[in-house]
């Protein structure tokens, strides 16, 4: 028989919610839970999570270094990812595409056909392109930083991943970023790496970073930034054009345009019979270069091509990124370029921290061991049973390191191991003031960081 008193209870107990509420919190839960895991990049690393797993699983994969299969390493990504493989194979794709308005400068390299400006989407099917990290990639630093970085558990709670990688710079200003959540949207455009990191000298430098503009690899067009009248930001690109001596090309389209798109464009143009351009030859290969023939006796000015192609593509810019403290905020660069420089500072803070406690423990380690050796431990040893008899009698010594001293082979116990452990002294002691200093110097630290953009800087950009 029922308790009605205990079915009473319960019914009081369960929390009474509007619908209405209910519904509006889910709807919030999951606009946040498809800007955390799927659409918004986060701020010290620029990507998305998808993104931060496909390297992660080929840095401990043979894609580290060898180009491997798109499917093999999207099907490694899976282990940390709890989406479809197609998803991840796409997004694997356009990480190494290498032309303009895609990346400025990609993470992952690729061999085979992964699109072109032409036509972004002729990409190749996974199972006949391949990949591995790009070389800078590994220069920006995001693998140097792993023993210093915080994990969480996969989806399945079997392995462990990084809740974003650290590079010397922010990879978000650096390569185009797109992406629609529920309720929120990201449009971050490409900027030039030597910009990047100029801005970041800058800022080291007089605590005021430098003013940054959007910039595509190899885009010859003009891009503009002008604010709408409802206040948003937005991007324009264009049409842009190249003289031969007497001879015009069409040498670049706005944004979003491809081939197709253009030559439509091209076709309405000349059949509308009211300007100046006559027909057109298409020589068009991985990139734009279309000559366009002009009537005669009516070579184009350059108002005149404007004017004729005023077309553009317009994007309203969002910098929207998930903050190391794990919000959703909207910066601008010179925000992005501040909070991403302070952030560094402490991440290299806690790396030297560290390093300074192995360069400590080396130099405690050996001073044991010259201590053993000279202390004739190895003689001693004959009138020991056990190992575990030994390593207490080490311990009454007071030696620190007891378990590791006990294994050490009888064939180091001379005065040449104790000149190369004195040698490994100096060195730590070298080493472990070195970093001691650059945890506790802030001018010191700003110098390292300093040093190490302008290496990157030199490298990848040196224009």
């Amino acid at each position: 028989m029922k308790n009605k008193n205990s079915s009473t209870t319960a019914k009081q107990n369960f929390p009474s919610i509007p619908f209405e509420d209910q519904v509006n919190d889910d709807q919030r839960k999951y606009s946040r839970y498809v800007c955390d895991s799927r659409a918004i990049p986060h701020e010290i690393d620029g990507l998305k999570p998808v993104q931060r797993r496909i390297l992660w699983a080929m840095w401990n994969s043979d894609a580290r270094n060898r180009y491997t299969k798109t499917v093999k390493v999207a099907g490694l990504a899976m282990g940390y990812h709890p989406h479809g493989d197609a998803s991840i194979q796409g997004a694997l794709s356009q990480m190494a595409q290498n032309f303009t308005f895609a990346n400025n400068i990609p993470l992952v390299s690729g061999e085979g056909t992964f699109g072109d400006v032409l036509d972004p989407s002729a990409i190749a099917s996974p199972r006949y392109t391949e990949v591995k990290l790009s070389d800078f990639v590994k220069d920006l630093g995001f693998f140097e930083s792993l023993p210093d970085i915080d994990y969480v558990k996969n989806y399945d709670e079997t392995e462990d991943e990084p809740i974003h990688f650290v590079g010397k710079v922010p990879v978000v200003l650096l390569n185009n970023i797109q992406g629609i959540a529920t309720g929120f949207r990201c449009f971050i455009p490409g900027h030039k790496l030597s910009d990047i990191i100029n801005s970041q000298l800058a800022y080291l430098k007089t605590g005021k970073p430098k003013k940054i503009t959007p910039w595509y690899k190899d885009y010859k067009g003009e891009i503009r930034l002008y604010v709408n009248d409802n206040g948003s930001h937005i991007m324009t690109t264009g049409f842009a054009f190249t003289w031969e001596d007497d001879t015009l090309y069409l040498t670049d389209a706005p944004m979003n345009w491809n081939r197709e798109k253009v030559v439509t464009h091209l076709d309405d143009i000349i059949e509308r019979k009211d300007n100046w351009l006559k027909d057109y030859v298409d020589y068009s290969s991985q990139t734009f270069r279309v000559e366009l023939i002009f009537k005669k006796g009516e070579k184009p000015s350059e108002k005149e091509i404007k004017e004729l192609f005023s077309k553009e593509n317009n994007e309203t810019l969002a910098y929207n990124v998930i903050t190391h403290e794990g919000k959703l905020r909207n910066f601008q660069p010179d925000e992005i370029i501040k909070r991403f420089c302070d952030f560094r500072k402490k991440h290299l803070i806690r790396r030297f921290k560290r390093l300074a406690g192995l360069e400590r423990e080396k130099i405690e380690r050996n001073s044991e061991l010259i201590r053993f050796i000279k202390e004739r431990w190895n003689e001693k040893v004959t009138e020991i049973k056990s190992k575990k008899e030994f390593e207490e009698k080490l311990q009454k010594a007071k030696f620190i390191y007891f378990e590791w001293l006990s294994t050490i082979p009888v064939y180091r116990m001379t005065l040449d191991e104790v000149r190369k452990c004195e040698e490994a002294i100096v060195e730590a002691k070298t080493k472990y003031t070195e970093y001691t200093t650059l945890t506790k110097d802030d001018k010191k630290l700003t110098e390292f960081m300093s040093v190490e953009l302008e290496e990157l800087k030199t490298k990848w950009d040196p224009k």
